[in-house]
């Protein structure tokens, strides 16, 4: 071969390796780097980090884009003094002396008329399972249809002014009207609080609305929602400024909150001396039964350590249980031989109580309490202590008791994810 041909070969090769390395970067640069779609059973809505950048805003135009907005029922009566309800979205506290509330209604609104007339409303509030109800009264009007009637609610006359409130909404609020003003679309009606009234069952111990029971209806962006996990109190944040730049972490946020909760679930080894309910502790014990059972067996029983002594005499006894002298109740979960019958010698309650055990613990983290597993079984120091303490019939044997009671925060979620435990087959 002589020179000029290998020369020409060269360069030929030369040539074609560079328009292949070309190609792929050309490839790579048009490969679209958007963040992908959750799906439902993804934990994180991931992101790329090279699609990622915080604070970029995109116009969206004039629209009313609060979130979320409260989803309200406004009670009123016409001028026959029938009961009327409609759904809110526009309302909101005004002022603070005297405590008002503002609620902008459509002139064409059945409502709109009926507050002008009466000089008095309600505001009713919601919890999030009655979402057929609200929606039914924001889709038709009292021109057309009683929707007292057609719901099945029941009017209540208010007690200090000229409006009804409705009787199966957990929160009414009886307002007084004080000025309206015209604002365009809307009229702007300012009523004045004259009474509260809540449900005893949505009240904690120093009579405030407790938000996990009530779970308040909110709308957004055309849709209802439930109301949001607990994250913080007024005030205790304040000691994480500190002066460094923010970026958001969107990678952070779970697709549902069931996922959050399991992702957020954490061993409680300290509480606060806030009383626990026994309607929270029945929501747990619900969730613990809900749990799956070999052959329907269900063969636990659990047993709700509420004495203060019992609950020191067990925190005492147990050596990995100190919390329990701090804890405002527990549960303690126990397999039933004579429920497991045959399965008994397999094992099979084990799992089953542990199912129901670990449904306990979530359940305890999505309500914002704080609880822990305590082993008990197999250890037979620990089950005998508990069997002598709690004198447990011979049939119950303890799996563990867990302590129940509101987080301080200083127990934190661990992230225990570890590719390398994952193997493809």
């Amino acid at each position: 071969m002589d020179k000029s041909k290998f020369i020409n070969i060269m360069l030929a090769i030369a040539v074609l390796v560079l328009v292949i390395q070309l190609t792929q970067k050309g490839d790579n640069s048009n490969r679209q780097t958007t963040t992908r779609t959750t799906t439902s059973g993804d934990a994180l809505i991931a992101k790329s980090d090279s699609a990622y950048e915080p604070f970029k805003k995109k116009s969206l135009g004039v629209k009313s884009a609060i979130y979320p907005k409260p989803a309200l029922v406004i009670g009123s009566y016409d001028q026959e003094g029938k009961p009327n309800i409609m759904t809110a979205a526009w309302v909101g506290i005004c002022n603070s002396d005297p405590l008002s509330i503002s609620v902008s209604m459509r002139p064409a609104t059945y409502s709109h008329g009926n507050v002008t007339e009466s000089k008095s409303f309600t505001v009713n509030i919601p919890s999030s399972e009655m979402v057929k109800y609200v929606d039914y009264a924001g889709r038709f009007s009292g021109k057309d249809v009683d929707k007292f009637q057609e719901t099945g609610l029941t009017p209540v006359k208010g007690e200090f002014v000229n409006a009804p409130y409705v009787k199966e909404f957990p929160i009414v609020i009886e307002c007084e009207l004080t000025e309206y003003h015209d604002l365009g679309s809307h009229r702007q009606f300012i009523g004045k609080v004259i009474d509260v009234k809540a449900d005893e069952v949505i009240l904690d111990t120093n009579n405030r609305v407790d938000v996990n029971l009530l779970n308040p209806l909110i709308y957004a962006s055309g849709n209802y929602y439930e109301t949001g996990r607990f994250i913080a109190k007024v005030g205790e944040s304040i000691d994480e400024i500190d002066g460094q730049p923010f970026v958001p972490d969107y990678s952070d946020r779970y697709a549902n909150h069931a996922l959050e909760v399991i992702h957020n679930r954490k061993s409680v080894r300290h509480f606060t001396d806030q009383p626990v309910t026994k309607k929270q502790i029945e929501t747990l014990l619900r969730a613990g039964m809900a749990a799956p059972t070999a052959a329907n067996r269900q063969p636990w029983v659990f047993y709700v350590v509420t004495e203060r002594e019992v609950l020191d005499s067990l925190g005492e006894q147990l050596p990995y249980a100190k919390m329990l002298l701090q804890a405002q109740k527990a549960i303690v979960v126990c397999g039933d031989m004579e429920k497991a019958g045959n399965l008994a010698d397999k094992g099979y309650w084990v799992q089953d109580c542990s199912a129901a055990s670990e449904n306990i613990l979530l359940a305890a983290e999505s309500i914002g309490l704080g609880a822990v597993w305590t082993a008990a079984y197999p250890y037979d120091d620990r089950t005998k202590a508990v069997i002598k303490t709690l004198n447990l019939p011979q049939n119950h044997v303890p799996l563990n008791v867990i302590p129940v009671g509101y987080p301080t925060g200083v127990d934190k979620p661990k992230d225990k994810w570890k590719p390398e435990n994952i193997f493809w087959k």
